[in-house]
């Protein structure tokens, strides 16, 4: 008999501890499932929201219409754009384009330049780049904050009107871009551009150097998931001083592959002119 009680007793025991183990791991078990579920459930959030039209701006660059976003492009993703402007500030009548390659899924490069019309005609700058994409820098929230770094350089120009003008600039920046989980949009760049200037005319010549602040915010917002509303005031917001030093201008943006959008505002560079333009954005899957 006591036997059997001690064998009672010793089991009872045994019991009592593994329910006291198990019971911490099953708790641990069930708090990992519940944080898988809402992870889960987030992404699936994030995956389906309505977001602005990743698209293109001016130069070919994922971004607005003059201002790059932090988005880069996928590895072997190429990205085209065409323009044409007119600003009242000159009568000055513009075509920009450019290209974008994707070289990994963070790191893209650029090439773009300009025809132009304002007086003399020709070809404007030469302006190449890159840009590095961090991605994401918000974890476990619904809301999304990208942050990427670049670089542009510009040569020319390209034609020569008869003064003998070269210059040579470049342009470091930082850009951040927050979207709310209502697909709301903000953007902003801050760079700086430096630049040497030269020129020769009947034998006079002369040289000189200059930098300024880059400083771009922009807004977005999806009507749809085809339809973008775009507002932008972006500060010197074009290397070598193209047309549309200084925009402030609201537009629209439709469709996805191929995209067209629209813009219109003042150019506050000098004086305060119209400025209207629109074009098409190629983007390969």
């Amino acid at each position: 008999m006591k036997q059997l009680n001690r064998w009672f007793l010793g089991g009872l025991t045994l019991v009592l501890a593994l329910s006291l183990c198990a019971g911490p791991a099953n708790a641990a078990s069930k708090k990992k499932k519940k944080k898988e579920v809402v992870h889960h459930v987030r992404h699936e959030m994030m995956e389906s929201r309505l977001e602005p039209i990743a698209g293109g701006n001016i130069s070919g660059q994922p971004g607005y219409f003059y201002a790059p976003t932090a988005a880069t492009l996928n590895q072997g993703q190429i990205m085209g754009a065409a323009h044409i402007m007119f600003d009242t500030v000159g009568n000055a009548f513009q075509i920009p384009f450019g290209a974008t390659y994707g070289i990994t899924d963070k790191i893209q490069v650029n090439v773009n330049t300009a025809f132009y019309a304002a007086g003399a005609s020709g070809l404007y700058y030469l302006n190449f780049g890159g840009k590095y994409g961090f991605g994401n820098v918000l974890k476990n929230s619904d809301s999304t904050l990208d942050i990427a770094a670049g670089v542009d350089f510009g040569i020319g120009p390209l034609t020569d009107y008869g003064y003998g003008t070269s210059s040579f600039g470049f342009d470091p920046y930082g850009v951040a871009t927050f979207t709310f989980p209502d697909g709301f949009q903000l953007n902003g760049k801050l760079g700086l551009y430096v630049t040497s200037y030269s020129y020769s005319f009947e034998g006079y010549s002369a040289s000189y150097s200059y930098s300024y602040f880059q400083f771009d915010l922009g807004a977005a917002y999806p009507f749809d998931k085809d339809l973008t509303g775009i507002a932008e005031l972006a500060t010197n917001g074009i290397i070598n001083g193209a047309v549309g030093g200084t925009p402030l201008i609201v537009g629209i943006r439709t469709g996805h592959d191929v995209q067209f959008q629209a813009f219109g505002g003042i150019d506050l560079n000098y004086t305060a002119g119209l400025l209207v333009g629109g074009g098409i954005v190629l983007v390969s899957q």
